[in-house]
């Protein structure tokens, strides 16, 4: 669990003897580049005051639950408490108890996005990929069915992804082992959605009738920039209910909460935490910090639906997929076949709009980037003997930083790391590009064969086998469909490549509508539900993979 310690220095208690320095702590946070943005996290700068509501709970102090628990001191009128506090007791000395545990509400931002070190959102929305949804019903409200209670996340989900383009996959219940909170996104990417809190989340004399929130990486931009606003990207969510409160016995109210929880989940704040807030638009969106208890289950008003579509708006940003090479070298620097040091950036819009490349940094210890068009080509700054090849997350030897425009929005940061390098040492004449090490491998020497030559008759040459990373001398070792049905289709692959998988009604014209990256070191990739041609007419599929 990712929480954060806050650490408050006492100037004035109203009630009550506190010590001169007293600390607190809310779920959320940052630790080791990985956050945590979570509905229970207060927005808090350093150097600020506030007016802090405490109560003790046992062994502990607490704040008081609800927006009144914690306010900027300007907002207050203190003299006003003082003259109201003033036939009070003078209260206890609050010195002896521990740290208090924060479980108020995250502050209003005015653009109404979660704002936890950057804008959160998750990225699959710009390649229209679902993401999973997992329950654990194990535990309900009381007269609440299985049934209702998975209608109504259904529901729920429902009304975010059709105001936006954010897309759910329902996968079905499980039993979680742990607060939902508290998986990590190793786990993957899901969201977690607990009808419980029997891991004692929720202080059991809380108002609180759920939190949602989600993990995320701190690096703004990675998740896309929409119309200039940088988003980091979600890697889970997860939602947790406070099942005993009699109010999420409704079924309708139980669905209004888990849409408000859901909203957090996928990046969106409070609309208001002003119990008297006059902007009705505010007061009657599903974002309201209060549930409104009138029966209005997944209902989303004209302020939901404007700032989800500040996160997952119609027009989604381009994307593209991070690549790896390793480079090739040459006594002389210059290869007859510079294309195996070549990466062409291959990239999507779901609109089909235009896009251009944009270079943001370059890391060029080992050789330079030079760029024509969507097409990298890495010159290495000297003659390298083969050297290990390093995990691709990790050290890299080179690294070019650039993103996808569609003329609005801009992509996810894009990389190519160089990740090891391959020595040719072929005689000035003939620098073909293919490494001695590969030669040697195949042919028993590094002279190997010319780079036209086709030894196994498989169509593809040895420049080619040595880029699709298959065997020369084995027919059967070739870039290829292995499965086709009329909805799957599966083909050979290397790691770290990427694929573009294409349609056409002719043969002539075609359309790519989906890139896929081989991240793993397994042998192939599949796709599922293909698109189908209209009744009467044919359609074809291929598999192109990207330089």
């Amino acid at each position: 669990m990712i929480q954060t310690r806050f650490l408050f220095r006492s100037i004035e208690a109203i009630r009550g003897t506190l010590p001169a320095y007293f600390e607190v702590y809310a779920p959320g946070g940052i630790y080791n580049g990985i956050a945590k943005a979570d509905s229970r996290l207060p927005a808090l700068s350093t150097e600020s005051t506030y007016l802090l509501h405490l109560q003790i709970d046992d062994a502990q102090l607490a704040f008081y639950n609800g927006p009144a628990g914690i306010s900027p001191l300007n907002t207050v009128d203190l003299d006003a408490l003082r003259t109201l506090a003033s036939g009070l007791d003078a209260g206890a000395d609050l010195s002896p108890f521990e740290a208090a545990p924060m479980t108020m509400q995250r502050a209003v931002t005015s653009s109404g996005l979660l704002d936890s070190n950057g804008f959160l959102r998750f990225t699959a929305a710009d390649r229209n990929e679902p993401i999973p949804v997992y329950a654990d019903t194990s535990t309900l409200s009381s007269n609440i069915t299985e049934q209702q209670a998975l209608s109504a996340l259904n529901n729920a989900l429902e009304a975010w992804q059709s105001n936006s383009t954010i897309l759910f996959n329902f996968i079905g219940t499980e039993i979680f082992t742990q607060s939902a909170d508290d998986y990590s996104f190793q786990d993957g990417l899901v969201i977690r959605v607990q009808f419980h809190d029997t891991f004692n989340h929720i202080p059991d004399n809380s108002t609180t009738l759920g939190y949602g929130g989600s993990s995320f990486s701190v690096n703004s931009g990675d998740g896309g920039t929409i119309a200039g606003r940088p988003f980091n990207p979600i890697r889970f969510g997860y939602v947790v209910l406070n099942h005993p409160k009699s109010s999420l016995s409704n079924a309708e109210t139980l669905e209004e909460v888990l849409t408000h929880e859901i909203g957090h989940v996928i990046g969106l704040a409070h609309s208001s935490e002003d119990a008297a807030e006059p902007d009705e638009a505010l007061t009657e969106a599903i974002m309201y910090f209060q549930a409104h208890g009138d029966n209005r289950g997944a209902s989303l008003n004209s302020y939901d639906i404007t700032t989800v579509l500040k996160a997952y708006p119609f027009n989604t940003p381009p994307f593209s997929y991070d690549r790896v090479l390793y480079a090739v070298t040459h006594p002389s620097g210059t290869l007859t076949n510079p294309e195996v040091n070549q990466v062409t950036i291959t990239g999507l819009d779901l609109q089909g709009d235009a896009l251009s490349l944009q270079v943001d940094s370059n890391t060029e210890t080992n050789g330079t980037f030079s760029l024509n068009a969507s097409t990298i080509t890495f010159t290495p700054g000297g003659y390298y003997e083969d050297s290990i090849e390093s995990d691709p997350s990790s050290t890299t030897y080179a690294r070019f930083r650039g993103r996808l425009s569609d003329g609005t929005n801009l992509s996810p940061f894009i990389e190519i790391r160089v990740v090891g390098f391959r020595a040719d040492s072929q005689p000035s004449g003939a620098p073909d590009g293919i490494p001695d090490s590969w030669m040697a491998t195949y042919y028993g020497s590094s002279n190997g064969l010319s780079v036209s030559a086709d030894t196994d008759g498989d169509g593809f040459n040895t420049l080619q086998e040595f880029q699709l990373g298959t065997d020369p001398t084995d027919a059967s070792s070739a870039f290829k469909i292995s499965q086709f049905s009329s909805n799957t289709l599966e083909w050979t692959t290397q790691a770290y490549d990427l694929y573009a998988i294409e349609t056409s009604p002719d043969l002539s014209n075609w359309q790519t509508i989906q890139i896929m990256s081989q991240t793993s070191s397994a042998t192939t990739l599949s796709i599922t539900d293909l698109p189908a041609p209209s009744s009467g007419n044919s359609f074809f599929y291929r598999v192109r993979r990207s330089q």
